[in-house]
């Protein structure tokens, strides 16, 4: 990249006061870049583009040339395969007549005359610039099926030659490229040098706002932008937010005091709230008081065996973690209460700031935002449940369970999800190690906390769930980092295509808040998952499974019906069901029932292992587990009979787990269950928790365990690539 001459191009327009450079800068800032252009000549009049016309040899295209125009097309200003001066000139008067009568107040600066460009595969580029992520890099089909396909991928800038190419292969015309009904493939190479120079250019120039090349005609030697436009931000938005970083590290070891505290006081909790602060305390290993000035309050409290004080600075000894629930016109003096006595982590329940949208409640939050960053402080929220830790007993909750740690971190922006996990995760097999509700996380933001929880050696998988990032190229920065060690999963909620804005290019049109988002987690390697109940079943699959090294999965089924079904979805979730080796299929011939069953994957075993069979299920399971054609192992149990069956005979069900979970231990490829509800629900789920206790993954549908399968191949596939 010439730097200096980029630097020319967009200093040039910052000091005329433009935010938009004309086709002619565009395509010279391209070519700094290293990036062939269709290059155009600046026509000031009929006469003279006839001239430049014939100068350049005809066909030409006209554009018009105007500072206050986005789309050409759109007030006529484009003219193609203009093949004579005369045609040139009429062309040009055409143009300057329906900008005046389509667009009165543009400015006219005549039209820019350039050879019509070779026919071939028509791409699109460009840059969009994200508030919160940055630059983001942008491609797809071109021409004008870009607004209707929206056939279009994205990545952060910078990206290198590997993303390059993967970011073509996720194209779904990206066949196209590679040649269809005997047309020549294109330069594919080419094209991803040109996104990655183009990323250079955004990582160079922040400044940037939003680029777009549409189109960009791939031959099958090279290349050339045919159109470019290009917008800047202002000086203001092209701003990285600050990070002071000594006391972003003191505030990081004041959260993970915070998190497992020694000393804890409870500010402000009330009778009318029922103590929940003070009782969602009550296994707390360390020690617990109370700052509560009513006098109406006080006796209850202390008849907790709680001691209460009038001030946090007569609380004995250093303060790890406050936890206030206090009116919000309150929360800046007990913030300053905190600051003076040196606690190290304050968490407010408190809400009423910047989510209502009231001015008082936006002043308050800046007011706590300005003082907690000018010290070390550990501010957790406002607007949230706070820190949830069960090895010592921290809990947002009252009844949450507590004693030893688990090996999954959840993190979230809602209170009632961070509660839920508390609650509903042991149902699913996760155990939680740590947890956050970080609710408007004005100070500490999700890279913090992700930050902080995955560099616990006993995390093996972190949850989120997340409504907005601020800080997004750091929480990129740390989601990237996390991924090459542990799976992050993570369900983000507002995203919709509601959120698009008025935008300069086509590109920007594209990077609706969802397309940008998309772009992040690919690029950051985190599993996406759009539901609590995927949320859950991925946690679950990630802290429970083995490693899905492949795709290739052994189906056991109950029934035919059943077994018809349980491939379709599977294969639908882009799973293969491949045949079994002949040594397998050898095996099976030797026991198992082939009447109103099969043996050919999908299994369908009712037959074979149903009453006093039941030894079979585990030599069917040894045979696949053994069988080199497969990745990984899934049952379906429980189906009615067998439900029906256990709701009498529960030694039965008692002696069937015990066997399968001891071959989940031992077996060296995944393996999961699937017990449907069936018609005996209570039964079920007895059967579906005493599995889940003895360490198995467990799944409610069909649906439900491909779709999280698939994810977790997905992950895996992704790890082993990099």
């Amino acid at each position: 990249m010439d730097t200096a001459a980029t630097d020319r191009i967009i200093e040039a327009a910052r000091a005329e006061n433009r935010t938009a450079l004309s086709e002619i800068e565009s395509k010279q800032l391209l070519e700094a870049c290293g990036i062939a252009t269709a290059m155009p000549r600046r026509a000031a009049s009929a006469t003279q583009a006839g001239v430049i016309a014939k100068q350049i040899g005809f066909p030409v295209a006209l554009k018009v040339l105007s500072p206050d125009v986005t789309h050409k097309t759109e007030v006529g200003g484009v003219e193609l395969g203009l093949n004579s001066q005369t045609q040139v000139e009429a062309a040009f008067k055409r143009i300057k007549a329906n900008l005046a009568a389509k667009a009165p107040s543009a400015r006219f600066e005549g039209a820019a005359v350039q050879a019509m460009a070779k026919p071939g595969v028509e791409m699109l580029a460009g840059i969009n610039y994200d508030p919160a992520f940055g630059a983001m890099l942008v491609a797809g089909l071109g021409g004008v099926l870009v607004e209707v396909l929206k056939d279009v991928v994205m990545r952060p800038a910078p990206i290198d030659a590997r993303t390059g190419r993967e970011m073509i292969d996720e194209l779904k015309g990206a066949a196209i490229l590679r040649g269809v009904r005997g047309a020549p493939p294109a330069d594919v190479e080419a094209f991803v040098d040109l996104l990655v120079k183009l990323s250079q250019l955004a990582a160079a120039h922040p400044d940037i706002r939003e680029m777009d090349l549409n189109p960009v005609i791939v031959y099958p030697r090279g290349l050339i932008a045919a159109d470019a436009r290009v917008a800047l931000n202002g000086p203001s938005e092209a701003n990285a937010p600050a990070r002071n970083g000594d006391r972003a590290v003191a505030r990081r070891r004041n959260l993970e005091q915070a998190i497992a505290p020694r000393t804890i006081v409870v500010i402000g909790d009330k009778k009318a709230g029922g103590y929940i602060w003070l009782r969602a305390q009550s296994n707390f290993k360390g020690k617990l008081y109370s700052v509560q000035i009513d006098p109406n309050e006080i006796p209850n409290i202390e008849n907790m065996g709680i001691t209460n004080y009038l001030n946090l600075s007569e609380v004995p000894g250093p303060i790890d973690l406050a936890i206030t629930a206090v009116p919000r016109q309150v929360a800046p003096i007990i913030l300053k209460n905190c600051l003076d006595t040196g606690v190290r982590g304050v968490q407010f329940f408190t809400s009423g700031f910047s989510e209502t949208g009231e001015e008082l409640g936006i002043k308050l939050e800046k007011q706590l935002k300005a003082m907690a960053e000018e010290s070390e402080i550990a501010l957790v929220g406002p607007n949230c449940m706070g820190l949830y830790n069960p090895a010592v007993g921290v809990c947002n909750f009252p009844g949450q369970p507590t004693g030893e740690a688990g090996d999954v971190c959840f993190i979230s922006q809602s209170g009632t999800h961070m509660v839920n996990m508390a609650f509903q995760g042991p149902m699913r097999g996760i155990r939680i190690n740590k947890g956050a509700s970080i609710g408007n996380a004005i100070v500490l933001n999700p890279a913090d906390y992700l930050d902080m929880m995955a560099e616990d050696p006993g995390t093996r998988v972190v949850g989120m769930y997340v409504e907005g990032i601020r800080d997004g190229r750091r929480f990129l920065e740390v989601l990237k980092r996390t991924t090459a060690r542990i799976p992050v999963v993570i369900w983000k909620g507002g995203v919709t295509e509601a959120g698009a804005r008025a935008t300069f290019s086509h590109t920007a049109s594209l990077a609706t808040p969802s397309a940008v988002w998309k772009a992040v987690v690919k690029a950051g390697g985190a599993v996406e998952v759009r539901s609590w109940d995927a949320l859950l079943d991925a946690m679950a699959m990630f802290s429970r499974s083995l490693p899905i090294k492949g795709r290739r999965v052994g189906l056991v089924a109950m029934t035919g019906g059943q077994s018809v079904f349980i491939t379709d979805t599977f294969a639908a979730a882009g799973m293969e069901v491949p045949a079994l080796s002949q040594a397998s299929y050898d095996e099976f011939k030797t026991f198992f029932n082939t009447i109103g069953g099969s043996y050919r994957n999908p299994l369908d075993a009712a037959g074979t292992i149903m009453g006093p069979q039941e030894g079979n299920l585990v030599r069917i399971l040894n045979i696949l587990d053994r069988d080199p054609m497969l990745d990984l192992i899934v049952l379906e149990i429980g189906t009615g009979t067998a439900a029906a069956r256990w709701a009498n005979h529960e030694n039965d069900l008692i002696s069937m787990l015990d066997k399968l979970a001891e071959f989940n231990q031992r077996t060296s490829k995944p393996f999961s269950l699937i017990m449907h509800h069936a018609h005996i629900e209570d039964m079920v789920a007895k059967a579906r928790k005493m599995a889940v206790e003895r360490g198995m993954l467990v799944f409610e549908s069909f649906e439900r365990a491909a779709q999280t399968l698939s994810l977790g191949a997905e992950y895996w596939s992704m790890r082993q690539a990099h």
